[in-house]
């Protein structure tokens, strides 16, 4: 279901357009452009997000580095870092600042995408659901605290894929308390042992 943008020219792309744009000098933090490629090399999208919306919370981005901030963020969040709500509200904003922009068709076209998949998510919660099952729409969608607050009442442990989702996202955190235990009910597995979920639900 899921559709690949085309990197390679982009990356290249913006780093002509590193070169050519002037650094920032109100905001403090690498140039935008410099996070910006980070955040495509980074191995975990979460983190990767994480960078892209800090930078666009600067008071100080020209036109441009807000627009490439928002199809990258957009972009990430209707692929790795599951977030389809967020990624229409990215591309939405991208598109109603520069609608002539060079990126304007690639964000028309992931828009379309983004638009298909939340449908037929939506769709499919309409039917009788696991915990696990109803935990991957939810947390694809783009609700994480809610999907997670679930989870952590219920008692039950994730899948191992989602136990690896929600440790890449911030929400389990490895521990060296032997009395820890990521859930209350069913069987032992060795993909949880040391780990507990995090205190901190927003990190």
């Amino acid at each position: 279901m899921r559709r690949f943008p085309f990197y390679t020219s982009i990356t290249a792309a913006l780093l002509l357009a590193a070169c050519a744009t002037a650094p920032e000098a109100a905001d403090s933090g690498p140039p935008p452009e410099t996070v910006i490629a980070q955040a495509l090399a980074d191995s975990n999208p979460y983190d990767a997000d994480r960078m892209l919306s800090e930078l666009l919370a600067r008071n100080s981005l020209t036109t441009e580095q807000k627009v490439q901030a928002l199809y990258h963020r957009g972009s990430l969040r209707r692929q790795a870092a599951n977030d389809r709500r967020g990624a229409i509200e990215d591309f939405e904003k991208l598109l109603k600042m520069a609608p002539d922009h060079a990126l304007a068709a690639n964000a028309k076209t992931e828009l379309g995408y983004v638009r298909t998949d939340i449908d037929q998510i939506e769709a499919s919660m309409n039917r009788f659901l696991t915990l696990a099952q109803w935990f991957d729409g939810v947390w694809t969608l783009g609700d994480h605290e809610e999907a997670v607050t679930r989870y952590r009442k219920s008692g039950l442990a994730p899948t191992p894929e989602q136990v690896e989702t929600l440790t890449d996202a911030g929400y389990i955190c490895k521990t060296k308390d032997s009395d820890a235990r990521l859930h209350e009910y069913g069987d032992e597995r060795d993909d949880l042992a040391g780990l507990e979920w995090c205190e901190d639900l927003t990190s």
